[in-house]
């Protein structure tokens, strides 16, 4: 029996909001008890544990992920369909969660990082867990029950959380972190059992076993390119600076994703959904593009400029004054958040208009560029390759948005009059700041910052609205007929 829930146009607008629950929500209790965590622990031990997180990242995304992402892309998944699928996961996820416990104390001994044996074996429980859990996310995610994912997660997260601040503070160290995700795992597992009505069964042909899997193995390669591309950087840092190298890059790197993850996964969402069903129209398109570049730019400049001129005041009020070593990296991989949060529409687009295959060939750049810049730059330290991350996004942002703006053919200038505004106040209120900062005498963190932030609100704002007023008053009257529209 196909249990697949009967689509609704009402769910769409359920889908959405709950959606932007799970992704916000979760972005939220997950820094902010990643916060708590940096403050309890050393850099050194979340360094071993970002650094163990690499095999995790390697097993979900190349092996758990691919086959997920084959059943979901069916146009009717059926019942025998996800049962293939939930014993294709499990025991892929099963024999890679082996592999890496037998190998975790020979991985020690190659990498000289104390601890990182303990990390690995409590990441391959991780890995077995959700290997057994992954199908129902996909049957949820298929059927749009994102109300049961939110759920999901807030649980999850809090529960896994709270026992990892409980470990932490009891001065457990790397088997706090570790105790996190392994009960975050679980709880997330028995979530997924008790919310999802499908339930797996026995009855599945070979072929729909071989189907699964030859439509996975193109996504498990894009995985490894992907796992590359994002991670590359990580395993330099550990391999030239050690773990506490890896701790202070780590949270640098978290931090900047996190908040352009919860930004521009919610606004790139609406920007496809857009595009989608404007059915392949360039004209609209391009100034669609346009103007999601524009207000996304007014928003997202300052947030990162201040993030690169506050970056000291916000390590010292969140983390203390242990992790101010990861200041500099902050400020200087700030300028990669913006890039990546407006970055997210040239690749809506490109999928939009059906050429996935220029999005594999960028990534593929990526990947390669990311190797080869950071093998150049990791023995000159951290500094050098946070410098190397942020010089190879600027040099290949244009390749990304070159493709957009061919795909939706309009000029060039089009595209950077869009962004000018944002980038001349960011640039304007990062001066102000920083000279008023040197300036300031002795204060509290949090004063500090409060002032600082204030001054940089002002100058922003102040400038925006005189040079670009008209953008200004239409973001303004757009979120006021939003509210007024959802109000009534």
């Amino acid at each position: 029996m196909n249990r697949q829930i009967p689509f609704k146009p009402r769910s769409i607008v359920s889908g959405v909001i709950w959606s932007t629950i799970d992704s916000a929500v979760g972005q939220a209790l997950t820094l902010a008890i990643y916060v708590i965590m940096a403050r309890l622990l050393s850099p050194q031990i979340l360094g071993i544990v970002a650094t163990g997180a690499l095999a995790l990242d390697f097993c979900r995304s190349v092996l758990i992920e691919s086959i997920a992402v084959a059943v979901q892309a069916r146009a009717q998944p059926r019942d025998e369909d996800y049962s293939a699928s939930f014993w294709l996961i499990a025991a892929l996820s099963l024999l890679a969660a082996a592999l890496l416990f037998a190998s975790s104390n020979a991985l020690e001994r190659y990498s000289g990082l104390q601890d990182l044996s303990l990390v690995l074996k409590g990441f391959s429980v991780v890995v077995a867990v959700q290997g057994l859990s992954r199908t129902h996310e996909a049957w949820l995610t298929r059927n749009q029950l994102f109300r049961s994912l939110a759920m999901r997660s807030m649980l999850s997260i809090s529960i896994g959380g709270a026992v990892g601040i409980a470990l932490a503070s009891q001065g457990y160290g790397v088997l706090a972190l570790v105790g996190q995700l392994v009960t975050t795992s679980l709880t997330s597992l028995v979530s997924l059992w008790s919310l999802t009505p499908w339930r797996p069964g026995f009855s599945f042909s070979r072929k729909t076993a071989y189907d699964l899997l030859s439509y996975a193995r193109y996504v498990a390669l894009t995985g490894v390119t992907n796992f590359a591309n994002s991670n590359s950087d990580l395993i330099f840092v550990t391999w030239y600076t050690g773990a506490a190298g890896a701790g202070l890059y780590s949270l640098a790197k978290r931090l900047v994703n996190a908040v352009s993850t919860v930004i521009g996964t919610a606004l790139n969402r609406v920007f496809f959904s857009t595009i989608a069903g404007l059915q392949h129209d360039r004209e609209a398109s391009g100034a669609t593009l346009l103007d999601f570049v524009m207000y996304t730019s007014l928003l997202t400049a300052p947030i990162f400029a201040g993030i690169a001129a506050l970056s000291p005041d916000l390590i010292q009020a969140f983390f203390g004054a242990k992790w101010l070593e990861a200041a500099p990296l902050l400020s200087i991989m700030s300028v990669t958040g913006f890039l990546t949060t407006i970055g997210l529409y040239n690749h809506s687009v490109i999928l939009a208009f059906g050429k996935p295959h220029w999005q594999t060939w960028l990534t593929f750049i990526y990947a390669v560029s990311n190797i080869a810049i950071f093998f150049i730059a990791a023995p000159f330290g951290l500094i050098a390759i946070a410098v190397g991350y942020v010089v190879r996004a600027l040099l290949l942002y244009p390749l990304s948005a070159g493709a957009s703006i061919r795909i939706l053919a309009f000029p060039v200038r089009r595209y950077a009059a869009a962004l000018m505004p944002a980038l001349t106040g960011s640039a304007v209120m990062a001066a102000a700041v920083v000279t008023v900062s040197l300036a300031l005498p002795p204060l509290s963190p949090w004063l500090r910052l409060a002032m600082l932030t204030a001054l940089g609100a002002i100058v922003y704002l102040a400038f925006v609205f005189v040079v670009a007023r008209p953008a200004v008053l239409q973001v303004w009257h757009q979120v006021m007929s939003r509210i007024r529209r959802s109000a009534t």
